[in-house]
């Protein structure tokens, strides 16, 4: 992979700078771990959206998501990216990267990667938790300059909208993020099928969530939330015009998700 035309498509796409550069190592990053645990997990979550579906909200969390019920220790994963991901750091100047690891159990986990100055970079997350739906996977092969190839496993987007609908209504706090990126999903034609459809009922179902309580966190996504939680991580030509618009089509795209529920 050449690194500037990477750190480049991300510029182009309205990142700064310093969010192109994590973007890039957080591609390599992805592409280490499916080269070197193939059939381990599916990615999921909001760097998903970023590398394949052209979102521009900058997430620093790269999930991963347990396909089987053994897995690649955090550890055997720290080793692959400390072999990997430094040459990527020294092009770009940022000096010696460093690997923390975050224990939950004794295979899931977090990964921090930092600079020596102490910067956090971005963290990858190991879970077993949610459901990876194998009709609901995708393949994106990826050919490295030095000859290395991989297969990168995603959620399709339809599968990132489960999730994402589902992170909505479970989360402790109500989060913009997730209506943001629920709307650019709609924007993108992502349909929940009647499967699909049938795992969120479940959710709504299992955990009691009343109407009343879908149409008050569907109302918590004001203008002051999103101000708070979409300036800081998104374009200003993206957000400017959501802002001018009273993030009406984040409100719009949440009703129309969850209108058999309301």
């Amino acid at each position: 992979m050449n690194i500037a035309r990477q750190i480049a498509k991300y510029e182009d796409k309205g990142f700064t700078r310093e969010r192109a550069e994590v973007n890039t190592l957080i591609e390599h990053a992805a592409v280490t771990i499916f080269r070197d645990f193939p059939e381990a997990f599916v990615l999921f979550g909001g760097a998903t959206l970023v590398l394949y579906h052209d979102s521009v909200r900058h997430s620093a969390d790269l999930d991963l998501l347990s396909r089987s019920a053994s897995f690649p220790s955090p550890e055997e994963i720290s080793a692959s990216l400390q072999r990997d991901l430094p040459p990527v750091g020294q092009i770009m100047e940022l000096g010696e990267l460093h690997f923390q690891l975050e224990r939950s159990t004794s295979r899931e986990g977090r990964i921090f990667v930092s600079t020596g100055a102490g910067r956090r970079l971005f963290r990858i997350d190991l879970t077993r938790l949610g459901s990876a739906i194998e009709s609901e996977i995708e393949d994106h092969p990826v050919e490295g300059e030095s000859g290395f190839s991989a297969i990168i496993k995603s959620a399709t987007k339809e599968l990132l909208l489960l999730q994402k609908a589902e992170a909505f209504l479970m989360r402790r706090s109500v989060k913009a993020r997730d209506a943001y990126d629920i709307h650019l999903l709609n924007e993108i034609g992502a349909v929940l099928s009647l499967n699909l459809r049938a795992h969120l009922q479940d959710t709504i179902l299992g955990n009691e969530i009343a109407s009343e309580t879908i149409s008050d966190r569907i109302d918590r996504i004001g203008v002051n939330l999103c101000r708070l939680e979409l300036k800081p991580i998104l374009p200003p030509s993206i957000y400017s015009v959501l802002e001018e618009a009273q993030f009406e089509p984040l409100i719009n795209a949440l009703r129309h998700l969850y209108k058999e529920w309301l």
